[in-house]
């Protein structure tokens, strides 16, 4: 008998955080973990943890089934098959085209495709003979699409919504997604706590306005994908990038990222294809290489350009056969098929642990789609050290390219010349330990610099300056600190020690209210979420000024705007403590301006700032 996979450290914390969040009556919950790490492994544990069999336990032996609705047909019967290895004594059926599951299933797998069809048709059978107490959405990115929300209806997990004139079939304006939190708001105070809604994946993120809070009550588990590289569950990454002649400023937008036939007319060029080729030669010739494109066509031509060199490559896309199709990955998993060019099909769920360069031939805005696309180059693989990433870097004034350097949250405009991003990430957190107020994105906003570029210019610029807190200011009462465009912190001494109280975006896209509290000489504590879901970080900075008035009175005159002390000369205890901290200031500094340039170093040194450069 096959044996159940050895769960991972991360993989078992997963399932405790589910299960203790199931046990607080938090019923649609979201886990991140990077392309890679196995979360199909994860959710096929979920039926044989401990504490979910127990849950189940209440439940009669016909009302604990669980269905997983996948992203893509292609991914059921890998879905199926790791399932099974989980759990041998369970039936489990995929309900496809000409399978359909048995109403004895235990677990049935299904594409949003297939549940969707014929006016979701095919979910409604399922739900005329069975009850599923357990739903996953693999790929959950895709969660908030009015197609998966209407499926999640008919299951009973969310309220059902009239459709608005605003709303298309892959995104949603903001007037819509603020309609559709309200109503979600007051689904919450009647919704059943009988049930667990579970999505999972790599990148929580989209690039329409709506988010994925429209679906998901919380994250109750994040694993970073620099984590999972520093715990060696994944591999380094080399990136390369490549600079092109192409310019992509006059490429109009669609929902986030660029118009796809735009894109392509721009970039599928035989002379950029040759770069691409002459890059691969020069720095991953002996490596099996993953090609992303932009359509089918560039496909064809990327390969026909490799062959033309002499290097073996195929192209793949939704249109080739089914057949063909498994042959190729199957070839090129032996080692045989050294390059793959694909457009949009190996960008989800598909395992090709030997892949060890991604070569990104397709610009994106989009760090969803950027991750999903070099995830697939970072599995561990038998004598596979690390991962060559070649990015070909288009000219662009007007757009934000994501580049392999935003994956360990470092700035996309950083050159990295070859060089491991967790060297690099090591690198420039030494500089901001030296130089405790520089920003690297503030020096990368308009330029392209190499570390040692960088590291010239931290030496040139004034990184003491305090920022503006722009449309955050008005109606605050106490003295905020900005940090980045999206984190404004409030420090205060409390109790032997100091507490910081943060308003920032959480992972969801939600403005949240988060406290720190540090004694002195200890490590901080774990950050406690104070409250979660304001509209914008203006309102989420009042609501935290509230919470001060109510539960910190005595912060309110302490940290007051307009406070008499901030005017008067900066102490001598200031003055030094500035001198320790090796901040530059003025002789005349107000005791205010002093406090401010404290605060703002103090910041900078902290570890538990977000890592949004």
């Amino acid at each position: 008998m096959t044996k159940a996979p050895v769960l991972r450290p991360y993989q078992e914390a997963t399932l405790d955080a589910i299960a203790a969040a199931l046990r607080k009556g938090t019923t649609r919950q979201l886990v991140k973990s990077p392309t890679g790490t196995g979360k199909t492994v994860t959710f096929a544990a979920l039926l044989r943890w401990p504490a979910i069999v127990d849950w189940l336990k209440q439940f009669p032996s016909n009302e604990r089934r669980m269905l997983v609705i996948a992203h893509r047909e292609e991914l059921l019967d890998q879905a199926a098959e790791k399932i099974h290895r989980a759990n041998p004594n369970l039936l489990i059926t995929i309900d496809q085209a000409g399978r359909v599951a048995s109403r004895e299933s235990d677990v049935v797998i299904a594409s949003i495709q297939t549940l969707a069809a014929r006016q979701f048709a095919r979910l409604d059978r399922l739900l005329d003979t069975m009850r599923f107490r357990i739903v996953i959405v693999d790929e959950a990115h895709h969660a908030a699409a009015p197609t998966y929300r209407t499926a999640l209806v008919r299951l009973g997990f969310l309220p059902h919504i009239e459709a608005s004139a605003e709303q298309n079939i892959e995104g949603t304006t903001e007037q819509e997604a603020a309609r559709i939190e309200r109503a979600l708001a007051d689904w919450n105070k009647v919704a059943p706590r009988d049930q667990l809604l579970l999505g999972l994946t790599a990148t929580p993120n989209r690039s329409d306005a709506i988010g994925l809070g429209c679906v998901f009550e919380t994250l109750v588990y994040s694993y970073g994908l620099r984590q999972a590289i520093d715990d060696h569950w994944l591999v380094p990454l080399t990136p390369w990038a490549i600079e092109t002649r192409e310019c992509l400023d006059a490429i109009h937008l669609q929902r986030g990222d660029f118009n796809q036939r735009e894109l392509a007319d721009t970039v599928n060029t035989p002379a950029r294809n040759d770069l691409a080729v002459s890059a691969w030669t020069e720095y991953a010739y002996d490596r099996p290489t993953l090609a992303f494109t932009v359509d089918v066509q560039h496909a064809h031509d990327l390969a026909d350009r490799f062959r033309a060199h002499g290097i073996h490559a195929t192209p793949l896309s939704g249109e080739t056969d089914k057949d063909d199709r498994r042959a190729m990955l199957a070839a090129f998993q032996h080692g045989d098929l050294p390059v793959i060019t694909n457009c949009m099909v190996l960008t989800e769920g598909t395992d090709l642990p030997r892949a060890s360069c991604i070569l990104h031939c397709k610009p994106t805005r989009s760090a969803t789609l950027y991750e999903q696309m070099t995830g697939r180059g970072l599995r561990l693989f038998d004598g596979k050290q690390d991962c060559v990433v070649l990015d070909l870097g288009d000219l662009s004034k007007k757009h934000s390219l994501q580049t392999a350097a935003v994956l360990y949250g470092l700035p996309p405009k950083l050159k990295t010349e070859g060089q491991r991003l967790d060297k690099l990430a090591d690198d420039i957190e030494a500089l901001r330990t030296r130089q405790p107020g520089f920003d690297p994105a503030t020096a990368l906003a308009e330029q392209v610099l190499t570390l040692a570029q960088l590291q010239a210019h931290a030496e040139l610029v004034n990184v003491w300056a305090i920022r503006d807190l722009g449309d955050f200011a008005p109606k605050k009462e106490l003295v905020w600190l900005r940090l980045d465009n999206d984190t404004y912190r409030l420090q205060y001494p409390w109790a032997d020690g100091q507490e910081t109280l943060t308003v920032d975006k959480d992972l969801l896209g939600q403005w949240q209210i988060s406290l720190v509290y540090r004694s002195r000489g200890a490590i901080p504590e774990a950050p406690k979420i104070i409250a979660t879901g304001a509209r914008d970080a203006w309102a989420a900075g009042n609501e935290a000024e509230a919470w001060v008035r109510l539960a910190r009175p005595n912060v309110m005159r302490l940290k007051a705007r307009n406070a008499t002390w901030t005017k008067k000369p900066a102490s001598p205890a200031q003055l030094g403590l500035l001198l320790k901290l090796r901040v530059p200031h003025r002789a005349d500094l107000s005791s205010g301006e002093a406090s401010n340039l404290i605060d703002l170093a103090l910041a900078r040194k902290s570890g538990r700032r977000p890592r949004r450069w």
